[in-house]
């Protein structure tokens, strides 16, 4: 009988061990695409940039971070930032931002040229990832 309890509790071991996942351990951030983008689009001041988010993550995103900056920054650079974080975590997520780009005012210009993108996103563990998207800003031309 003894024997018995010990093969029986051989072939329940060797179940559980047989049973454990063999996944790989999350080492890395979500990824992190801007799918309505590309590299190097034109905008104008005075436009509404919509961004078109989407994160996967194996174990789960809660949160990002996206900011828009002049590449080569200046103190007439347009600057923006927004942080979002969610009540529980996903998977895959698809979300919809927008900046309103500000219009010239006699008392306020920005620098026109290349603009940067900065998207951060950070899982249930703590990992980290970051993505970037360079565009263009310039002011419409006027018609005279």
């Amino acid at each position: 009988m003894k024997l018995l309890k010990s093969i029986g509790l051989f072939f329940v071991l060797a179940s559980v061990f047989i049973s454990c996942s063999d996944e790989e351990p999350d080492t890395v951030g979500p990824e992190i695409q801007i799918t309505n983008i590309i590299d190097n689009q034109e905008f104008k001041f005075g436009e509404n940039l919509v961004m078109r988010f989407k994160f996967t993550d194996q174990t789960g995103m809660y949160e990002y971070k996206y900011e828009l900056y002049a590449k080569d920054y200046t103190t007439k650079s347009y600057d923006y930032e927004n942080h979002i974080i969610y009540d529980t975590y996903f998977t895959e997520r698809n979300d919809v931002q927008s900046i309103l780009l500000p219009e010239k005012t006699p008392t306020e210009i920005y620098q026109e040229g290349e603009y940067v993108i900065k998207v951060q996103a950070s899982d249930v563990n703590q990992r980290i990832s970051t993505y970037y998207k360079y565009i263009n800003i310039y002011y419409p031309e006027v018609a005279e």
